[in-house]
């Protein structure tokens, strides 16, 4: 058998791609469990900022989750700021009686010409503004906690010297194929995203669950620098905050601090949520960020040329694609054992091989798409 160089590119990839996984991999078990143990008269008043667009399916039942926390009911406020919902979600929001409940209407603040831009960041830093509290947690009106999630994130924030802390997003239960692909995608992202900050290289986190005070969001000027882009609040945040205290990111490793959210129903608006998530990335300032982002879509890519390859007449053309398919397979299923494990989602391990399919050509697609920065979302149309 003759050597050629797409064979040897094949190995580069696959034993760089190992070495990355590794990586991430001693991160998460590196990351150790988080205990919390804290009194009712330790616990801080901590303002819950939730930006909402379009969120009348489940604006209550995420208020209400709220308001059943095991936390003092005098010792936090929930802020509701809308973007200008074209369904009920404001009503909705404004008939949910709560002493300790802020309804805020963007639109009031900026006047018709806002509603057609993406404005998540604007309702934030109104939130912010609005809120009560010293501490800010942030989540999403589609989203649903367990009763300690706020005790539970509240606690870590206190025991630990962190000035933004973040916690699981997972998917709520799902039935069918798209929904299962979502779980498991979402799990993987939160293993690299807690095995990053555990390696003091954060990368990822979610505004669906996340801790910061008012003092270090004004410390680096909120989102200034940043307006322009339609989405990435959390993430530049965390880079901004991560920049001005270096080593200061905290990753929540514990199941009661979960936030669960729903699944993207269709095909298209799964599509639309993940060119959302990517587009942001050609924003990123640290280039070691972009640089492990380039290496993953390139891999992947990689394995997608292979494949083509293998169909060629040549005996050994299939071996490109066996030895980096492989390597994606092995390696994925190694990492995925230990965070699936602590998601409690172990029996989507079973779907796994199948699912790396799907996952090289959703990668591929997503990565392609989110150059061009065009995305509909929540009944928006964002260049």
């Amino acid at each position: 058998m003759m050597i050629s160089p797409f064979l040897i590119l094949a190995v580069i990839f696959s034993v760089l791609y190992v070495l990355m996984v590794l990586y991430f991999f001693a991160g998460w078990l590196r990351l150790k469990k988080t205990e919390i143990s804290i009194s009712d008269a330790d616990l801080p008043f901590v303002s819950v900022v939730i930006p909402v667009r379009n969120e009348a399916d489940y604006i209550k039942d995420c208020l209400e989750s709220i308001f059943k926390q095991n936390y003092p009911q005098d010792k936090f406020e929930v802020v509701v700021i809308d973007d200008y919902s074209t369904d009920p979600t404001l009503q909705i929001a404004r008939e949910f009686k709560q002493p300790n409940l802020l309804v805020l209407d963007l639109q009031q603040y900026l006047g018709n010409p806002g509603e057609y831009s993406p404005n998540k960041k604007k309702a934030l830093a109104l939130g912010v503004k609005n809120a009560r509290g010293e501490i800010v947690i942030t989540t999403d009106g589609d989203c649903a906690m367990a009763e300690n999630w706020l005790r539970t994130m509240t606690g870590f924030y206190l025991q630990n010297d962190c000035k933004l802390i973040t916690g699981p997003v997972l998917i709520k239960p799902a039935r069918n194929p798209l929904a299962w692909f979502q779980q498991l995608d979402v799990i993987t992202m939160l293993g690299i995203t807690g095995a990053t900050i555990r390696n003091n290289f954060p990368t990822m986190c979610n505004g669906a669950n996340l801790m910061y005070s008012k003092k270090v969001f004004h410390d680096v000027e909120g989102f200034k620098g940043n307006h322009e882009v339609p989405t990435g609040d959390d993430i530049f945040l965390m880079h901004k905050i991560n920049e001005r205290y270096p080593g200061s990111i905290g990753f929540v490793k514990n199941f009661d601090a979960c936030v669960f959210t729903k699944a993207e129903k269709g095909l298209g608006g799964f599509v639309a949520q993940r060119i959302r998530w990517v587009s942001k990335s050609r924003r990123f300032n640290d280039v070691k960020v972009t640089l492990v982002l380039v290496f993953a879509y390139l891999f992947n890519f990689f394995i997608i040329i292979a494949a083509v390859q293998a169909i060629q007449p040549d005996e050994w053309s299939w071996l490109p694609v066996a030895i980096a398919g492989g390597t994606k397979i092995f390696i994925d299923v190694v990492f995925a054992i230990p965070v699936t494990y602590f998601f409690r989602k172990m029996i989507l391990l079973l779907l796994l091989p199948v699912i790396e399919i799907f996952h090289v050509l959703y990668v591929v697609l997503v990565g392609a798409l989110s150059l061009t920065g065009r995305y509909r979302w929540k009944d928006r149309l964002v260049r």
